[in-house]
């Protein structure tokens, strides 16, 4: 008796689906396997030395720190001041098993604490210039902005609201000196953001043509 070709057809397909299912649960498995291997080690790496890490030298008398009387600018100064003097890194490019096995575990909750430092900095940073910039104080904006650069936070809004102020202040030479900094810094974040400055300079110079 002669099988009809559908019917054949079906019979391939559902073996391939259920091959494919098998396959899958064969690298899940695998990767599974990969990943409590690597946590095994990682909880049997030993306690590195973590003092001389690349730590932010932040320091809140950088800033101008209660020129202004405010409740947000002062609610903001003080955070920045528990800040100053702590461990302050940027580790969010790495695991928690990534940790592990480059400093043991022992050092986890303390390499987490200062990661956490970073991005309550960052943050923080970010809404005191923003602040400044409501209160119309755009030079203290400018100097707070500034130092998150030098600094090399990696906030976009922190290089992208600088550059649109130097460019209301008529400055724009001076978004030079951000893309060099941006240069130095990661290559994805950097390439990024700077395209949007870019584009920011571009659309302004528009504008100026359309005016004249």
């Amino acid at each position: 008796m002669k099988i009809p070709v559908f019917f054949t057809s079906m019979i391939v397909l559902v073996l391939f689906l259920a091959y494919k299912r098998w396959k899958q649960t064969q690298n899940q498995a695998e990767m599974n396997e990969a990943f409590l291997e690597r946590e095994r080690r990682a909880n049997a790496t030993r306690k590195k030395d973590i003092s001389n890490l690349d730590y932010l030298p932040f320091s809140a008398d950088a800033l101008p720190i209660a020129e202004y009387s405010d409740d947000k600018l002062a609610s903001f100064e003080a955070v920045l001041k528990n800040l100053s003097g702590q461990k302050i890194i940027n580790l969010s490019m790495y695991s928690n098993t990534d940790l592990k096995l480059m400093y043991g575990p022992a050092n986890l909750n303390d390499l987490s604490e200062y990661d956490e430092n970073y991005h309550v900095l960052s943050d923080t940073l970010l809404s005191y210039a923003l602040r400044e910039l409501e209160l119309g104080r755009e030079t203290a904006a400018a100097a707070v902005l500034e130092y998150a650069v030098e600094l090399r936070i990696d906030s976009s809004r922190i290089y992208l609201t600088l550059a649109k102020l130097y460019q209301k202040q008529h400055t724009p030479e001076k978004i030079s000196h951000i893309t060099e900094t941006l240069s130095s810094m990661d290559a994805d974040f950097a390439g990024s953001v700077i395209q949007k400055i870019h584009n920011l300079s571009d659309s302004s110079k528009l504008s100026e043509d359309s005016v004249s």
